[in-house]
């Protein structure tokens, strides 16, 4: 039996899901993590009745060292004296991409500045209708605990095909974790922002090597990633291909690169990306009725994202339902400002966060509705307002889901929520699941 710390819930959760899976092995499990125990509670229930321990005090080098593994959850920064002092540092992907169960599994890593969980999800889509057993993990997506525990579970072939999305931070601290030597990676990816005017950062470029069968870059980024690679790659593919159907519609341009370079037909990706309609969660079309468009955005859980979202929608009446917590405390309410100024109207879920912004609110004389603690109550009164807007002879109506922040509290995770916000619409409009 092992002693393991885990260093915070992280985001989706995934301390937990680390907590559960070394514990189901039977190793004494301890997790560590500074936020308000109120805002988390539901998370706390559950690690105290699997027998794991839960502490929000700080933590010494000497303390640190008692422990077998540390687990570092996403976006949870380490101290040097933390690194120098723990005897073995681990993330999920690290303990997935180590993991003998896995060594036979296709690996395709997504790095870059923006547009990776789009390609993913639409590689992943594809893929899966082509015959694959793929699974979606890194920043969005399952867990790598999550993912060893079906193996575990289900055999080795429960998945052919790993898609992994990687942010610098992710490539840093898995890199480290595998004591600085990546396994074989059959496809990296690089998103086409890395072109001359804007390289990625210097970190991005540490995950292309020799263990790389196949590095796919776009054509204008080929000076800049030549210039900061330290080795090449097997095989470099320089997009967009010739033919490719998609050409300036992402995700499906980049998409349709990777499956091309895992060596399937051109008319079955055609085929397979014409039936992808999107990233669960993620400006998710959930219904159309009555001139009311209902679209799922939960996996928005800061205000960047949610502008992006709105800004992506454009000149559309948006009725904007956002809001819940913010169990770090550091969520800034003017990131809203962009939304809130869009939407035609704004109906607020309850949560911590949410007190941020109707503060915010107040000071700037914007009206909004709510807060509500059921979703059941938002959704209707934010459908209630497109009705009113449609009785007055305006066009299309959007009932967006994008909160801007966490789900703790009233919600088991972001997921949930956008489980909830679907049930609901679906009862109202009475739309097939």
């Amino acid at each position: 039996m092992m002693k393991i710390l885990v260093l915070g819930f992280g985001p989706h959760a995934s301390g937990l899901d680390a907590a559960e899976y070394y514990k189901s092995y039977g190793h004494d499990v301890t997790l560590l993590d500074s936020s308000n125990r109120e805002l988390v509670s539901n998370l706390y229930g559950k690690l105290e009745k699997l027998g794991v321990k839960v502490i929000n005090n700080e933590i010494t080098a000497s303390e640190i060292k008692t422990y077998d593994i540390v687990v570092k959850a996403p976006t949870v920064p380490i101290a040097p004296s933390v690194l120098k002092a723990a005897n073995e540092i681990t993330n999920d992907l690290a303990a997935l991409l180590k993991d003998d169960m896995a060594e036979k599994m296709k690996k395709i890593v997504i790095v870059g500045s923006t547009g990776k969980t789009n390609i993913a999800s639409a590689v992943v889509h594809s893929l899966n209708l082509l015959g694959a057993k793929s699974v979606m993990c890194g920043s969005i997506g399952m867990s790598g605990f999550n993912i060893l525990q079906d193996i575990r579970e289900k055999g080795k072939c429960c998945y052919t095909h790993l898609i992994i999305e990687m942010t610098t931070w992710q490539i840093n601290d898995t890199f480290h974790a595998l004591h600085d030597s990546w396994p074989e990676l059959d496809i990296v990816f690089l998103t086409r922002k890395a072109n001359e005017r804007r390289a990625e950062k210097k970190e991005t470029y540490s995950i292309f090597g020799p263990w790389v069968k196949k590095a796919i870059i776009e054509k204008k980024a080929k000076d800049v990633f030549l210039k900061n690679i330290k080795s090449r790659p097997e095989k470099l593919i320089y997009t967009p291909t010739s033919f490719n159907p998609n050409r300036n519609i992402e995700p499906l341009e980049s998409a349709y690169e990777i499956l091309k370079a895992l060596g399937y037909h051109k008319r079955d990706i055609e085929k397979a990306l014409s039936t992808y309609k999107g990233i669960p969660n993620r400006t998710e079309q959930v219904a159309f009725k009555d001139s009311i468009l209902y679209i799922n955005d939960s996996a928005a859980t800061i205000p960047e994202a949610v502008a992006f979202t709105v800004k992506m929608i454009g000149q559309a009446s948006i009725h904007l339902i956002c809001g819940g917590s913010d169990k770090s405390g550091e969520i800034d309410p003017s990131g809203m400002k962009m939304p809130f100024k869009m939407a035609s109207s704004i109906t607020l879920l309850s949560g911590s966060f949410t007190d941020k912004l109707i503060e915010y609110l107040k000071k700037n004389n914007i009206p909004y509705y709510g807060p509500f603690d059921s979703m059941s109550d938002a959704v209707g009164k934010a459908k209630e307002r497109a009705e009113e807007m449609l009785s007055r002879g305006s066009n299309t109506q959007i009932v967006l889901l994008s909160p801007g922040s966490g789900s703790h509290v009233y919600f088991e995770n972001e997921f949930d929520r956008g489980d909830k916000f679907k049930e609901i619409v679906f009862s109202l409009t009475g739309a097939k699941h």
